[in-house]
């Protein structure tokens, strides 16, 4: 008995040692990104990438990403070790490990690696985008037999005020005025009106329009939770105030005189935009434009009386394209009524005509439906479209509520009869479930299914 069970370990303990053990690779063979996190930010999460547009300027990335070298090793030898990208195992990882192997094609299968280490590195097509990093610049300098290019250098840091813009920087000068407020003095009547309420014609991906216009004459797209409330609003500034800095983000200094000159006016704006940016972390809060913070400050370095608040111009729920004529919209008493409770036909739904998921950026937004000006599909959140039973369940509870449970203001109407005014009907009811999904304004866009296009069939007739 002794004899078989020495045999029986032994057996053991030679199949453990000769079970192969998975080693990081040699960490000198893993491309630098060649670049920081956290460039620039602009106050809704965005920062610059190592990577410049078209317009000269650089590409906005998430202020996370790149990610720091160490997360970075990790991640891709996780990913090499499994031969795959463990978020996203349809894509498989080659990673040439052997040092002495310095050939074209193992420096770009490295390259390759880590481009979809990077891109999916917190889920599927959910990471870092190429543009974080010099990974392309990279690639080009092997192809064209170049040395590698030196690490990008980060832009000059952005002006205090987190805002570039230096309508709303005040003058060094001003760094001297006395302390806002002594302890428990803060004194709220002083803290600037943000001039403009949040959550105006939401688009459906969580972008409403913001206080200001864009050089297209609309209004510029900021987050539907932007600018905040006016309580949440002092409470951060008060909270920054007392710390002297944006407690967020405490590289940045913040001064809050109290007296009147227009220097101290403008510093009180500039104070603002600082807690405002940086509301919710570094980096990470509202933009300015979604507030009339710059035209105040434009209005106090001319001497001119501060502009009313901005007015919003509403606009429909859902795209005109595909929104029904108006009388459709108030359920015409000839229209069937919704159907009952527990009569919900979901073969009346229509087809969102497109899947999710599609050519990951790696920012979590995928392709859509439609094509843009440019030819190119308009990105979509990566989980739009939702899969047909998750739309169908949100659109039977909206139209048994005959409103968008998410967003009551909206009302439903679903028509059961075939004639082309029900069919449009229904269509404006499934772009309205569509967008308020997860909230007000808080969905899919329009753009990520064929909605458009099946109502302009309809309309044509066809």
């Amino acid at each position: 008995m002794k004899f078989a069970t020495a045999v029986i370990l032994a057996a053991l303990y030679s199949t453990v040692c000769a079970a192969p053990v998975k080693r990081d690779v040699d960490a000198s063979l893993v491309p630098d990104l060649g670049f920081t996190a956290g460039v620039n930010p602009t106050g809704t999460g965005d920062c610059d990438g190592a990577v410049n547009g078209a317009n000269g300027q650089p590409i906005k990335v998430p202020c996370a990403c790149p990610p720091d070298r160490a997360t970075f090793l990790a991640a891709i030898n996780r990913d090499i070790a499994a031969g795959k990208a463990v978020n996203n195992p349809s894509v498989k990882v080659s990673f040439p490990a052997d040092p002495n192997d310095q050939s074209k094609e193992a420096k770009l299968a490295r390259i390759t690696a880590a481009s979809i280490s990077l891109q999916n590195l917190n889920g599927p097509g959910k990471g870092c985008p190429i543009v974080a990093t010099t990974l392309q610049a990279q690639a080009k300098a092997i192809e064209n037999d170049q040395p590698a290019p030196a690490p990008a250098a980060a832009p000059a840091p952005a002006p205090e005020a987190a805002d570039a813009n230096q309508v709303n920087a005040a003058p060094e000068a001003e760094a001297a005025p006395e302390a806002a407020v002594a302890a428990g003095g803060f004194d709220e009547s002083l803290v600037p009106e943000l001039g403009f309420e949040s959550g105006v014609n939401p688009t459906g991906t969580g972008d409403c329009d913001g206080a200001v216009n864009g050089a297209n004459g609309q209004p510029i797209k900021v987050p539907c939770a932007c600018p905040p409330d006016r309580a949440t609003f002092v409470a951060a500034m008060a909270r920054d105030v007392a710390a002297g800095q944006a407690v967020n983000n405490p590289s940045v200094k913040v001064t809050f005189p109290t007296d009147n000159s227009k220097e101290s006016q403008l510093a009180r704006i500039t104070a603002a935009s600082i807690s405002l940016q940086n509301l919710n972390g570094p980096g990470k809060g509202c933009p300015i434009v979604a507030t009339t913070l710059q035209a105040q400050a434009k209005a106090i370095e001319n001497g001119t009386a501060p502009p009313a608040p901005a007015a919003a111009a509403p606009a429909p729920a859902v795209n005109q394209a595909n929104a029904a004529p108006a009388e459709e919209a108030e359920a015409p008493a000839a229209a069937a009524a919704a159907p009952a409770s527990n009569g919900f036909d979901a073969s009346l739904v229509p087809e969102l005509g497109f899947q999710s998921g599609v050519n990951p950026t790696g920012t979590g937004d995928c392709d859509g439906a439609v094509n843009g000006p440019n030819g190119q599909p308009i990105k979509v959140p990566c989980a739009c479209p939702p899969d047909r039973a998750a739309f169908i369940a949100a659109m039977e509870r909206d139209v048994a509520a005959g409103q968008a449970v998410n967003n009551p203001s909206v009302k439903i109407s679903f028509p059961t009869d075939n004639s082309k005014e029900s069919r449009l009907a229904r269509i404006n009811a499934a772009s309205v479930s569509l967008q308020n999904l997860n909230g007000p304004g808080k969905g899919c866009p329009i753009v990520a299914t064929t909605l458009q296009a099946q109502a302009k069939a309809i309309e044509a007739g066809q």
